[in-house]
């Protein structure tokens, strides 16, 4: 929207976005330091690439593990919460992942022995050793 205007509006628009960190490390810039909205973009973005979120693929489900005795609804919770963070991925990958973080308990076995078609599949499989552990 603001490519049909000078650079001078295009610096005093983007001044109003400032937030927190990004205030602060603007209120530091040397007076006249910076010549170009091009050049203030550039300076801007390198100060805060560290700050970029980047998106995480399926591989980073396999960094879920189960943490010792921990409940397998904890487990579930916790990778389910990652699953959200990843745009796509193969149920087989999924399965995978899952299957690779679990401590190696009853349903640990019960998946090696056989394989869930599913991620819903092991889910609906995973309620029965839920209610054991919590019974």
């Amino acid at each position: 929207m603001l490519n049909c205007y000078g650079e001078k509006i295009k610096c005093k628009v983007f001044l109003t976005a400032f937030l927190d960190s990004s205030q602060r490390w603007f209120e530091k810039l040397e007076p006249q330091s910076i010549q170009s909205f091009a050049e203030f973009k550039q300076v801007f973005l390198q100060h805060f690439s560290s700050s970029k979120r980047y998106k995480k693929t399926a591989y980073s489900l396999f960094e879920v593990k189960q943490l010792g005795e921990e409940f397998l609804r904890t487990y579930i919770k916790n990778f389910n919460k990652a699953d959200l963070e990843v745009p796509t991925c193969a149920q087989e990958t999924k399965i995978t992942a899952f299957t690779q973080g679990l401590w190696e308990g009853e349903f640990f076995k019960s998946l090696v022995k056989k394989s869930p078609r599913t991620f819903e599949d092991l889910l609906a499989r995973a309620e029965k050793y839920i209610n054991m552990e919590e019974a």
